[in-house]
């Protein structure tokens, strides 16, 4: 069973360094100019070969659940996962844990935030960097922000 990211796989070792660079990235055809997620080696789409692009972090929360603990053995802990949409590629959905999340009910579909990066420690391995979506709370001045892409 993997304990931490492993950082050598050809497909998903430079998501997991990025994220340790604090930032996020996803893979980008340039061809088609559009994100892929999950990643992969070539675009579904035209067959090219995708590289790795780097986004804001600026997004959307498309849902979320919170996850009991005691359901993974890895992660004692509750959590609520969210699913993000980036501003950048807003085709695609990224799982991610909620960070300083408010209370349930104060989350929405379409909530505007950001991805910060947060260490995860599983029972068992070495702590690393994950991204985490923090949403815009009332009293961020980030609130009133239309998230569009660039």
């Amino acid at each position: 069973m993997m304990n931490t990211p492993q950082l050598d796989h050809p497909l998903t070792g430079p998501f997991w360094k990025a994220a340790a660079r604090q930032e996020l990235q996803v893979t980008w055809c340039g061809a088609c100019n559009h994100a892929v997620w999950y990643p992969r080696a070539n675009c579904p789409d035209c067959g090219d070969p995708l590289h790795w692009r780097a986004l804001s972090g600026e997004g959307l929360l498309a849902s979320w659940c919170e996850v009991a603990a005691g359901l993974n053995p890895n992660f004692p802990t509750a959590y609520t996962c969210a699913l993000v949409s980036p501003v950048e590629a807003p085709h695609i959905r990224i799982v991610m844990q909620l960070a300083n999340s408010p209370a349930e009910k104060a989350l929405s579909c379409d909530m505007p935030g950001r991805v910060r990066f947060i260490p995860l420690q599983q029972a068992a391995g070495e702590p690393y960097l994950a991204p985490a979506f923090e949403p815009y709370h009332d009293d961020d001045t980030a609130c009133d922000k239309q998230l569009a892409p660039g």
